[in-house]
């Protein structure tokens, strides 16, 4: 029994509780893939998922492998434990290169790739969920990928989101058959992380032929709580980005508006945790100066949604999913680049009546004042629950692939059609 440190944090003191006194999970192990460059939306979704599959199987435990930037702020949970690749983040031109190492780009490729490999060897799970990029950044999952493909206690699975980029764009990159081949070689099952009526990915890809099974199991999120937090009163109107590494553009021509026009309610902006230091002061102290409160990173996000009034933010797939899932209204002002993602599910959203758009190119004081006073008279919709239990669903396809969970799969456990074919 080691010594207790009555100074130290309750979760700490928690966690120091189950190591003395439980065993290890002897359950089902899962393990998560994440693939990402910018942003926390790919990790934010991965959490949610081994969250919902330890949730309904109790003796159940999963690994994360990322390369995010920043570890979303989460008290430790007692069956789900993370391994951190070095990051990699995207120049101008497209290439990948460490982020913070003194590595050239091949050898950050090869670490992260042996990093990979040396997780799927020693974990050894029962079931391995790649996120977004089937064989990696730069392939460099293939090598763990044939590791678990030769193991015949594990199933792999391909998670996408419900959009990926404009279509043209996502047929340039998924072109050719040995793609196709690939993906039948080694993927069991893939989930796309959408409704079976949304637009994604696999509308692009034609994989008609891959001859895998196609899950829509609907949006990925935790349940959100059903009141606002206490220290941001109430009224007012939420500014978001997301993770905020490209969400200045956002800030700025809101704030510009509030300096030029006012703005009659309370606002609360939240920066993200992946701003740069220079523009997150500079956001601060300008809306400081307008009387806005601006924060850097909130642990409740969910709950600031729900009790905002209205709220302005980009257009990523975990923002969108939850400001809708609470009903608010949205004015959605997504990034240009460089994926189209955002646009393309903006545009969607707005062509559905579900929110309003203003292009960063048009977003003059003005224009974004003449927006956010057409949004503050909007009522929010009452959302249809059931394209937002996709970790639910998700974690009951995993479990049955682990084996871990009895009977067999009913319709209730997501949109199950042929690949190519849509869940209706």
């Amino acid at each position: 029994m080691r010594p207790k440190n009555p100074r130290a944090p309750a979760w700490l003191k928690h966690m120091v509780a189950i190591a003395d006194s439980a065993e290890p999970p002897a359950g089902a192990r899962f393990l998560f893939y994440t693939n990402e460059c910018v942003g926390l939306g790919h990790l934010r979704r991965t959490i949610h998922l081994a969250e919902a599959v330890t949730r309904r199987d109790a003796d159940a435990s999963a690994l994360l492998v990322t390369g995010a930037a920043a570890m979303l702020h989460r008290q430790p949970h007692p069956r789900i434990d993370t391994v951190k690749l070095p990051e990699i983040s995207r120049s101008s031109d497209g290439g990948l290169h460490a982020a913070r190492l003194g590595m050239d780009p091949a050898q950050a490729h090869r670490l992260r790739s042996h990093l990979a490999f040396a997780v799927a060897e020693s974990f050894d799970p029962s079931v391995a969920i790649v996120d977004k990029t089937p064989f990696g950044l730069n392939d460099e999952l293939t090598p763990a990928l044939e590791a678990l493909r030769a193991n015949p206690g594990t199933r792999l699975v391909l998670g996408l989101r419900d959009i990926e980029d404009a279509p043209d764009i996502v047929r340039r990159q998924w072109a050719g058959s040995r793609l196709r081949d690939r993906i039948a070689r080694f993927y069991d099952t893939i989930l796309v992380y959408g409704p079976g009526s949304a637009g994604d990915m696999l509308d692009c890809l034609e994989l008609a032929d891959v001859g895998i099974p196609v899950h829509y199991v609907g949006y990925v999120g935790s349940p959100l709580p059903s009141d606002g937090p206490s220290d941001l009163g109430d009224g007012y109107l939420l500014v978001t980005a997301g993770g905020g590494a490209d969400g200045y553009p956002v800030f700025d021509a809101v704030l510009r508006a509030v300096a030029h026009h006012g703005l009659g309610v309370p606002m609360v902006m939240v920066t993200g945790p992946l701003m740069p230091a220079g523009p997150r002061a500079e956001i601060t102290a300008r809306a400081a100066a307008l009387g806005v409160a601006a924060i850097d990173a909130r642990d409740d996000m969910q709950s600031v949604i729900v009790g905002a009034r209205a709220v302005v933010a980009m257009a990523g797939y975990n923002t969108v999913s939850e400001v809708l899932r609470a009903g608010k209204p949205l004015l959605l002002m997504p990034r240009a680049g460089p994926s189209q993602e955002q646009v393309v599910r903006a545009t969607a959203l707005c062509a559905d009546g579900a929110a309003r758009m203003l292009s960063l190119d048009e977003a003059t004081p003005a224009a974004v004042s003449r927006a956010i006073g057409e949004l503050l008279t909007r009522t929010g919709r009452v959302p249809d629950r059931a394209p937002y239990d996709g970790a639910a669903r998700a974690a009951r396809i995993l479990c049955d692939l682990a084996g871990e969970v009895d009977g067999e799969f009913d319709s209730a456990r997501g949109d199950q059609v042929p690949v190519g074919a849509r869940a209706g």
